[in-house]
Order: C-alpha cells, then structure tokens, then sequence
C-alpha cells in the first residue's frame, strides 16, 4: 500500500496508537474537535459551550476549555508542515516583519504528504489525440515542453533528476468588511500533484508560504520614491524567504514522496500566478507594458506587431550594476524599460526565468479585462435600456442567470458575474440597430470572436488543433475591433491584457492549459487562510495569532486523513490520463414523483399538454405495430388505442451528473437540470411562473461534435406509466423505458450557422396548424438547451422571461451556457 510507511510512522508518534482518533479519547471526542477547528465559532464561545453543567462530562470529552485542546493538538499532534516563524526584513533603513516558511520544508510537506501519494508526476510525459501520435496533448503541467526542456538541460549536468516545478502566487486582499485592513498571503503548490487536485481548496494542495508586509509607507511623501521603496520591500522579503531554492535547485534534494520511494529532487521556480499590478511587480516591468515581452506599449493592441521575449541575461546583467556604479544601473535599467530593483527576488534562482513563468490569468485578464471593456463598450454602442429589456426577457436555463434588473445598473462586477453574462450577451446584441445606420456586422463578428477566445481558452485539454482555433478566433476579434473607433467609442487599443492573449497559445504549449495556474484557484484561498485566519485572532499582533491558527488547523486536518486512512485505506491507484472531454453525462430522477396522480385534463390545463392522449397512442403504435409504416397508418391505429387510466405519475426536474472516463458519476454536483412544473404559489402566497425547458434531443443517431442528429424540443410533461398497465399496452418482449417525457418540437437545424454571430435559427414546428408533439424516452434527451429569442429592433414589452418561450415565433440557440454547448 503506497502510503502505508507513512501513516505508520505518522502512527508511532501517537502515544496509545491503538486508538485510531488517539491522542482522543473516541470517534466523539475526535469528531468535536474537527468541528471546534474547522466550523466552530470562536474559542470562546466553545470554552463557554464546555462550560454548561453537564455537557462536558455527558459527551465524555478530554478537553474542557478551548485551551485544553489547543494544548492537545500543540504537544500530541506530530508536525506535517513546517512551523512559521517571524523576521525582520530591513529595507530603506526601516525594519519590517515577514512571516514566512521554510520554501524547501514547504516542498517536501507537498511532495511527501500520503494524500498526494498515488497522484503525484515524477517525469514529463507526452500524450497524444491519435494512433500515430501526431496530434500532442496538452493539459496538465508535466505534458507541456517547459517541462521535457528542462529534464533534458538536468538530465546533462545530473543524471536522474526528477523536477519539482513550483507554482507560486501572491495577492494582497482585505481581510475586514469595513476599514482597510489587509493582509498579503503568499502560496505555493508543486506542478507534480495533477491540476485536478491542485484546484480544489478541499485538497490541501496549496500551502501558505508567507504573510508579506502590507504597509503603505505613507511617512514617504515622494510617490515614486515610495512605490520604489515598496517594489524593493516585496523583492528583499521574497528573496530572504526564496533563498533556499537556489542551493536546492541547482544541487537537488533527496525525498522520499509519499509512495516510499526516495528521489533526487530539484525545486525549481516554474510559474508566478498573480494579477496585472502583481505581474508588474514581481517582473520590475513598467506599470502599461507587458511583463513577459519587448512589445513597444504603443503596439499593445495589434496582432501583427513583432515581439520578443524580454532578455533576461541582459536584465540580470543590468540589476548587477546596483552597488557598483548607480549612475550606470539606473540608465541602463531605463534602456531596458525595468524599475531599477535592489537585487530581485528571482537572481540567481536555477533554471528559472521569471518573464516566462508569468503566466496567463483568465480571470482578471478576460473576466475582469477585456471582457469588462467590451461590456462597457457594447452599453454605449447600442444603449443600456434595450440591452437591459432583453437580459430581463431572457427565458430560464441551469446555466442562464436572469438579471431581472438588467446588467447597466450593476456595480462592483465580480468575474462570476461577467462569467454569467458572457453567456447570453451575443444573443442580445445581434438584431439591435447602431446609430445612423452603421451596420452592426463587425460588432457582432468582434464579440463572437472574443467569446470563442474566452472559451477556447478555459479548455482543459488542447490539441494543435484547438490551439489554431484559438489563435484563429483573437484574430477574429482583431479584424473587426475597428468597428468601435468608428463608433467613437474607443480611439485605440494599446492595453496590456490585450496584448496578453498573444502570449496564451505558447504558455499552453510551455506548462499546461490555463487551469494550471488561474488566479481564481488562489484567491478562493484568501478565504480560508487570510480572512478565517484573522477573524479568529483579537485583532492585536494578528499574525502571530494567525499562524499560530492556521499550524493547528493543519495538524487537525492531517490527523484527519490519517484517520480516514486507518478506516478505509488506500484508494486505487490513479493513472494522469488526459481529462476526457467527451460529454458524458447521467440523468438522475427523484425516487419518489413530484405528483403521485395528475390526471391527464390537469395536463392538458397545468402543463400545456395540449395532445397528451393522441401522442401516448402514437408512442404505444410506434413500439406494438411494426407494420404501421406512414404518418396516416400511425393516426388511424393510435385512434383505436385505449388508454386505461385516468391520471398519471408526474416529474417535475431532470438531475444531470458527469459521469468520467473511469465512468464514476459525481452525484453531489447537478452540472445540468430541466425543469417542467406548470405555475404554482409559494410559502408567501405569491404566484410562482410555471416553467417548461427546451432541450436538445438525440433523434437516434446523435454524435458527439455536431447538431446532426439532434433536435431542439421543449418539454412539457415527465411520467412513467404505471407498470400494472404495461401489460395491456405492451407485449411482453418489449421494455418500456421508466421515465418519458411529452416534448413540443423545434424546426430541425439547417446545414450552416449565420455568418456574422455563429448561432443556428429554429422555430416552432407545426403541422396542419397544431404544434408538433411526441412522447420520447428521458434517456434521449442529451442536455438542456438555451434559446434567445429573435427580439426584433426593439424587444416587444408584453414579452417576459416566463412567457416569451410561448410568444415568440423564432429562436437562436445559445452556444455560450458552457463549454459543451
């Protein structure tokens, strides 16, 4: 078992390790102080709860007070991650404190934490998409080239080295609601622990490295001698704290991961993860250029503008200059468009070159950059009134949120909100005239580029081909941006995050698709481990109280695992196949229906089901009567079939869970829901629309990457036939499938989408001027589906979200709700 020396030696500083919750008493005893840890209010308020007569006898605890456990975890706990200790950084002649960890002890707790043990990478691979291993993968850090380039330089100087890239990431955030006090975490994961893991908070893959200064140096009143001052505290404090890895990297360490195997590692700086204003600062860049290249800040916004990475031998050759000759060091650091930086923190780190391993960041480069432009530019284009008409008139969907305010009186927009209305906003901008006439053509096309770049670039798997998709749609938005200077709008387009999406497709190929090292992985951190933290202390000399809060959270949750493990034992062993982006998916229903017995006028009445009895008649001659062969045969037999019941089963929503390539399905997470429930009144006894999703419709021979066999329906009712009257609709040989569903069909899709925006038109599909309807099994519907209405010039008013699927005659369907639409 991978983790067993582990665990056992973790066992034997446990006095009493018979017990599994020891040094507790009992499962109790152990649950209680998880909780108290973990989800418990202040220790005060526990000291208080232990206090009440007879709680804590009743319970059997071995604690009493909130001080008896800290002493518990304190000295019967053994130490998983290094301590944190204090020192003070001297810069300017002014001394300040830093917080930090051991970053090589930091490294072992991640590469040797059990956990981690049958996940972790220890070699570059290379995958592919075919047979002949002509079409390369990219998705997690140890496929892209960065990684087999730098074994290869190792693999020369040392033999049997095995990489440690690090990933780190810095952001300073307000820890209080009101006032401005504010914290300036610093966090570390390795690349060798998958993407997979590293992404969810829950796993512990990341750890604080440090808490960096947060003062302001307000008593300098000079502004550039301050920001100086502050750019060359951050470096001092980042280079005491990184110090160790220059020594490690170059020679390796040997460490014995959480398998038993010991190897010679080598930590090595691989990627900085951080927003612009922290890419600045970490690279000495100048505040308006890019970080990573020469590119001239007046040719930020051009696609053809030729660039260069920035020449790090140069820079470093420059920055050496500092003590010997200040005159020469200033001038040259001037040549160089670089702040003149005291010795940064990245000199002298091996194998490291800090301009690539900025990386790309798609929340505040796409969410919170350009896409919070476009969404600025589009209001003054078209006029925040029809725009905000239209996001109220937006029918429902899972992936749909409703702005029932419209989107032009949101303030302080987070990136899930930009995420939401990224979603619907081509399919509202698409028939809005523009002013005199011009023709919003280019407009449209320049958003749908910038949506597919979006999209493209949050994959969690890319391919040559998808990458040329990529680089095929930024362009798209670069050949049709002109459209806003014509507009008056904007005069140019010189702005760094533009310029950053230039960089995207090569960092893909360099360390892995972008969910390696998103900023929205690190900043759902600050939560726990900066605000939680300092909400737990009295708010005096905090950060000693904070990392003391944080050392026994650690050793709580490491316990934790051991006693998982000591339960169930090791999981089986995992394989790093490339995330499988096939759609697959599994409908769940209730156990028990919505209604036991609706009867079929309710549904006709309730539901809409305005042909139920002639379309179940149709399905019962479709699976009994194979000889009936034309739409005439079919109607004459359905009219002749008896239907013997009255009232049926009937199901509200429809539960999608994904379902991996191992073909384990995650039931705690709906990724997709269709609801049919007619109108209703709430706990309040105010009126509640009834809602009727549209779905897409496998016809039989569906695939997996276009509409061809599929069809767009709105489903009406959900039921099951109750199996005491299978008998007399049905033979015997044949099953009838548990869950059925009434659907009123969409026109099916035509061969090409409109050019300008990409969508595919349907409609409403009748014969002899009745809605075209049938009955068809659950299991054939794919996933929902969104649909924009064809609002016209103006949206009509009468139209609302909960109306406008029944009042509107033709549709676009939306490709946005999500990666797979």
């Amino acid at each position: 078992m991978p983790r067993e020396h582990i665990y056992k030696g973790y066992g034997q500083k446990i006095a009493g390790s018979e017990n599994i919750y020891a040094p507790f008493e009992s499962k109790l005893d152990f649950d209680i102080a998880l909780w108290a840890k973990m989800h418990g209010s202040g220790s005060t308020a526990f000291t208080d709860l232990l206090a009440i007569d007879d709680v804590h006898d009743r319970l059997g605890l071995s604690y009493k007070s909130s001080r008896e456990l800290n002493n518990i975890i304190d000295k019967k706990l053994p130490t998983g991650r290094p301590q944190f200790r204090r020192q003070e950084v001297v810069v300017a002649g002014e001394a300040f404190d830093v917080y930090f960890r051991d970053v090589v002890e930091c490294v072992k707790a991640l590469y040797e934490d059990p956990e981690f043990a049958p996940y972790l990478v220890f070699v570059p691979e290379r995958h592919s998409a075919d047979q002949d291993k002509t079409m390369r993968l990219y998705h997690d850090m140890h496929t892209g080239k960065w990684w087999w380039r730098t074994q290869k330089e190792i693999e020369k100087e040392k033999p049997g080295a095995t990489i440690i890239p690090i990933i780190l990431s810095s952001d300073k955030t307000q820890v209080t609601v009101f006032g401005n006090k504010t914290a300036y975490p610093v966090y570390m994961t390795i690349g060798n622990i998958p993407k997979d893991i590293r992404r969810k908070p829950s796993r512990h893959a990341h750890i604080l490295l440090a808490y960096l200064p947060t003062t302001r140096l307000e008593h300098i009143k000079n502004r550039a001698s301050r920001r100086r001052t502050i750019t060359n505290l951050f470096h001092a404090c980042m280079g005491h704290i990184l110090e160790p890895l220059k020594s490690a990297g170059e020679d390796g360490l040997h460490m014995r991961s959480g398998d038993g195997i010991t190897r010679r590692g080598h930590p090595l700086l691989a990627c900085y993860v951080g927003d612009y204003p922290e890419q600045i600062l970490v690279s000495g860049t100048m505040t308006g250029e890019c970080p990573k290249c020469n590119v001239p800040n007046s040719e930020l916004g051009s696609k053809d503008a030729l660039f260069k990475p920035r020449d790090l031998e140069s820079i470093l050759t420059a920055l050496s200059l500092a003590d010997e000759d200040p005159i020469g060091f200033a001038e040259r650091c001037a040549e160089l468009r670089i702040k003149p930086i005291q010795h940064p923190f990245w000199q002298g780190l091996p194998k490291s070159n800090i301009f690539h391993a900025i990386t790309p960041d798609v929340l505040h480069q796409l969410y919170q950059g350009l896409v919070k432009h476009m969404i600025a530019w589009i209001k003054s284009a078209f006029g925040e009134a029809e725009i905000d008409a239209r996001c109220r008139r937006l029918p429902p969907n899972h992936n749909i949120r409703i702005f029932n305010k419209g989107i032009s009186s949101l303030s302080r927009v987070s990136g899930q909100y930009h995420n939401q209305i990224c979603r619907f906003l081509l399919g509202v901008i698409i028939d809005i005239p523009l002013p005199n006439n011009i023709s919003s053509a280019k407009l449209v096309r320049a958003l749908r580029g910038l949506l597919d770049f979006l999209y493209l670039a949050q994959y969690p798997c890319h391919s040559a081909e998808t990458l040329q998709l990529l680089d095929e749609a930024l362009t798209h938005f670069h050949d049709n941006k002109d459209i806003f200077v014509t507009l008056g709008i904007r005069t140019q387009f010189n702005l760094p995050k533009l310029h950053s999406y230039r960089h995207y497709l090569h960092m893909i190929q360099e360390y892995g698709t972008t969910d390696n090292y998103n900023t929205e992985y690190t900043e759902r951190l600050h939560i726990d481990l900066a605000k939680d933290a300092y909400r737990a202390t009295n708010h005096k000399d905090e950060y000693s109280q904070m990392t003391l809060w944080l050392e026994r959270r650690e050793k709580i949750l490491r316990h934790t695992n051991y006693v998982h493990w000591r339960l169930a034992g090791d999981p089986l062993p995992q394989s790093c196949l490339p995330p499988d982006m096939q759609y697959a998916r599994e409908y769940k229903m209730t156990k028990h229906p919505s209604v036991k017995a609706a009867t079929i006028d309710s549904l006709r009445d309730n539901y809409g089901a305005s042909f139920f009895r002639a379309a179940l008649a149709r399905y019962i001659v479709l699976h009994t009567r194979p000889d009936t062969t034309t739409r005439a045969q079919v109607e004459h037999a359905a009219a002749h079939v008896y239907i013997p019941f009255a009232s049926l089963p009937i199901f509200h929503k429809v539960r999608y869970n994904a379902v991996d390539s191992t073909g384990h399905k995650d039931e705690s997470v709906t990724i997709d829901s269709v609801h049919c429930q007619p109108a209703r009144r709430d706990k309040q006894g105010n009126t509640v629309p009834g809602r009727f999703d549209t779905v897409l419709v496998n016809c039989g021979n569906g695939g997996e990457k276009s509409v061809e066999g599929y069809r767009v329906a709105q489903v009406r009712v959900i039921f099951t036939i109750p199996e005491k009257h299978h008998a007399s609709l049905f033979p015997s040989h044949i099953s009838i499938p548990k869950h059925l569903a009434y659907v009123e069909w969409f026109s099916p899709f035509t061969g090409t989408s409109e050019r300008n925006h990409g969508m595919r038109k349907v409609s409403r599909s009748y014969e002899n001027g009745e809605q075209l309807v049938s009955i068809i099994p659950v299991k054939d519907i794919r996933r929902s589906v969104h649909l924009i209405p064809k609002f016209g010039r103006i949206a009509p008013r009468d139209w609302t979200s909960s109306n406008v699927l029944e009042l509107c005659r033709d549709f676009f369907v939306n490709p946005f709700t999500d990666r797979h639409a």
